[in-house]
């Protein structure tokens, strides 16, 4: 029963993780159009790829509560650079 449970613990690391990334995605306005059709798909497979490995989960939570802007985003997150090239009309922060 306990390779089950950290399975499902393990499942739910990735929804967290990838709740952070669309939480974000959200507040600096990315078109997930855009993003999702950059390199055909493959930036936005590896910034998914980047978040779920990434260790400052606390960093974007926290950042995500002071609604800051993308300088304090830039400052823990790998993929400031893919999210700045997908925002909505082009404009880049």
């Amino acid at each position: 029963m306990q390779s089950g449970q950290r399975q499902w613990s393990q499942v739910d690391r990735v929804w967290r993780q990838f709740e952070l990334m669309d939480l974000v995605m959200a507040r600096i306005e990315v078109d997930p159009l855009v993003a999702a059709r950059k390199c055909r798909g493959n930036a936005m497979a590896n910034a998914r790829n980047a978040c779920l490995g990434c260790a400052f989960q606390r960093e974007c939570g926290d950042w995500l509560e002071r609604d800051s802007d993308l300088a304090g985003l830039a400052e823990f997150c790998a993929n400031v650079g893919f999210f700045r090239e997908s925002i909505l009309g082009g404009q880049s922060a």
